[in-house]
């Protein structure tokens, strides 16, 4: 098992290591973007990095599933599968801000198991075994606790992806916690796995954009479940919430399932 996974971490450092190429390549360039069927952008540099990911796995673990959000998915009734995001924050990206990120996550029957986090243009990267340890630039990290809910730091994509109930929550939560800051993207889940925030709440967000980072919060001693308080996997409804604290976590899960 311990070669397997040793295995696994090497090919993900690999995959994070030439994308962060690509993407640094393109990085406050002038590239083609185009939109996708739901409005969202998609680059050169997302296409190309993603591209060169897959290849890397189908070539040294060919044994795998792939669920990648530009190339599509295969096999993921497989034991393990990758979940990909070759640049999670393609609007900051585009807009020249380091505030994005790589993720890759491999799923083991499908639970996150390693998640890894890749900012190329600042050289930081968390990689994350799901329970037990997580490390950034090699260094290990651990989640900040926390005794109340006034005064937390949370951080969310954007205020537009919560509407309806799921801005009620969003309410609901803030007023027991304070400020709300917004536009970091993936690289929150990496700023809470370090200790530096305490909470992120999302409302649609899709596997790609999640897996690789149960991985890493949950191995810095954090949590990170849907809004009732279920694991996550594939098949969630892409509402979560990630606390670096479990029992301030159980607080807001409370919280959020008070809201009619």
């Amino acid at each position: 098992m311990k070669n397997l996974e040793n295995k696994y971490i090497k090919l993900a450092n690999e995959c994070a290591d030439v994308s962060g190429k690509i993407i640094k390549k393109y990085f406050r360039k002038n590239i083609k973007i185009r939109f996708k069927a739901d409005n969202t952008p998609v680059t050169t540099a997302d296409k190309e990095a993603e591209e060169k990911i897959r290849d890397l796995i189908l070539k040294k673990a060919p044994e795998c599933g792939f669920f990648g959000e530009e190339t599509g998915e295969f096999n993921l009734n497989n034991e393990y599968v990758w979940v990909v995001d070759p640049i999670d924050g393609t609007k900051s990206f585009m807009g020249g801000s380091p505030l994005f990120g790589t993720l890759m996550g491999l799923m083991k029957n499908n639970t996150p198991y390693l998640g890894v986090l890749n900012q190329p243009i600042l050289k930081e990267r968390w990689i994350g075994i799901a329970n037990k340890e997580t490390k950034y630039n090699n260094m290990k990290v651990r989640t900040k606790k926390a005794k109340k809910l006034k005064g937390l730091k949370m951080y969310a994509t954007s205020p537009m992806m919560f509407a309806g109930k799921s801005q009620k929550v969003y309410r609901s939560v803030r007023s027991k916690i304070g400020e709300t800051h917004f536009g970091t993207n993936c690289y929150a889940h990496g700023l809470l796995a370090s200790g530096f925030i305490d909470v992120v709440l999302e409302a649609n967000l899709k596997p790609y954009d999640y897996i690789a980072s149960v991985a890493i919060i949950s191995g810095a001693g954090g949590r990170f479940t849907d809004w009732k308080g279920n694991n996550l996997n594939l098949k969630s409804d892409g509402k979560i919430l990630a606390s670096g604290d479990p029992t301030i976590h159980k607080k807001l899960l409370k919280v959020i399932q008070k809201v009619k």
